[in-house]
């Protein structure tokens, strides 16, 4: 199981190179050599040699597994990584053991383009959490994106926020909120991007599933990010359909901790498209999928912040002009994976608490 390690330095496991944070996770893997691994990885066709890695941890027969998912939107993997790397030195020192029939799959960067870049999109603009759609049966745009999409367009940065304010006010902050965030298949120098087609990270989800047989095994997915609700706090998010068995199994697990969208309880609002969704056709009643996501600066900086990074990649390419793209992947970086000490020792405390408690529920022979 999981020894709680004191995280009073964080700079071991936080860092802000996407190198360095894979090398670290190798390095994390290489010290849990006693425990059988299977590894797959995907290379983005970028050239800057930028992998997704999927490791199998425990035997292969195994029929529980706890999924561990980083990089999901890319800037959030450097929180991300560093929790991946802490729950495996934490495996490591309480003796590289599972419970019985049990399993860790760790997915590290599943956006690693939008991870080296300091971008949530990937390098299509494509928000990997709003791309496991039907594309041949598109959801319609909410009716009231075309205002969005205009005072996007407005060029003086506070007159922007005077237009999307008064829009807030209209429409009410919750809907405000579904209409910006929940998805949309338009524009896609936009936020929320859900892309045309399959992109590279559903690419990779779907190919390891399979490769896993996934379907046939009770899974609880912890999917991390970063961005949204208070400062430090882990919410835990069901996109579960509330009174279904996964979002029923949910609540067994983490009790009142879990906050479920369709319930209006959590920070966040129903959203198309999501990650979780292609797991939910797995699950059935075998398990149940659930957002860890870390507040920082809150809901108005995150759609600020968000903006300013798409205005930008729109008239520029910050992969060449490195000296104009510098503050706004730093302003990227602060807000998804803030350089305080507290924030970080409470990341990585809290998913200790929630990954222990996933593993200690697999183990409980009377549940």
């Amino acid at each position: 199981m999981l020894a709680l390690l004191s995280p009073v330095s964080t700079d071991q496991y936080f860092c802000y190179d996407y190198t360095t944070c894979r090398a670290g996770l190798l390095a994390a893997l290489e010290r849990l050599s006693v425990l059988p691994q299977q590894r797959l990885s995907w290379s983005c066709d970028d050239g800057a040699g930028l992998q997704c890695d999927a490791v199998w941890l425990g035997p292969a027969t195994a029929k529980k597994i706890l999924v561990l998912i980083s990089g999901t939107h890319g800037v959030e993997g450097y929180a991300g990584s560093a929790i991946q790397r802490y729950l495996l030195d934490a495996l490591y020192v309480g003796g590289e053991s599972l419970p019985d029939d049990t399993a860790i799959l760790v997915i590290h960067a599943l956006n690693p383009w939008g991870m080296l870049w300091g971008r949530r999109c990937d390098a299509q603009g494509i928000d990997t959490n709003r791309n496991f759609v039907d594309f041949e049966q598109l959801p319609a745009p909410a009716e009231e994106y075309p205002d969005l999409l205009e005072a996007f367009a407005t060029k003086d940065a506070q007159e922007r926020r005077r237009e999307l304010a008064t829009l807030a006010l209209q429409w009410g902050q919750r809907r405000y909120e579904e209409v910006l965030s929940g998805g949309q298949y338009q524009a896609d120098w936009a936020p929320f991007y859900g892309g045309r087609a399959p992109g590279f990270a559903r690419d990779c989800i779907e190919q390891l599933s399979q490769h896993w047989g996934l379907h046939e095994r009770e899974q609880i997915v912890l999917d991390l990010h970063t961005g949204l609700g208070p400062w430090s706090f882990g919410e835990l998010i069901s996109d579960h359909a509330h009174g279904s068995k996964a979002n029923d199994y949910a609540y067994r697990l983490f009790g009142e901790a879990v906050a479920c969208t369709h319930s209006g309880d959590s920070f966040s609002v129903p959203k198309r498209g999501l990650l979780d969704f292609h797991w939910h056709e797995m699950m059935q009643e075998m398990g149940c999928f659930l957002t860890l996501e870390f507040g920082s600066y809150g809901t108005e900086a995150l759609f600020r912040v968000l903006l300013d990074d798409h205005r930008f990649w729109l008239h520029h390419d910050g992969c060449k002009e490195a000296a104009l793209h510098a503050p706004i992947k730093e302003a990227m970086l602060r807000h998804f994976c803030p350089r305080d000490t507290f924030w970080q020792q409470s990341v990585l405390w809290r998913s200790w608490q929630v990954a222990q408690g996933s593993l200690s529920f697999f183990a409980d022979k009377t549940r």
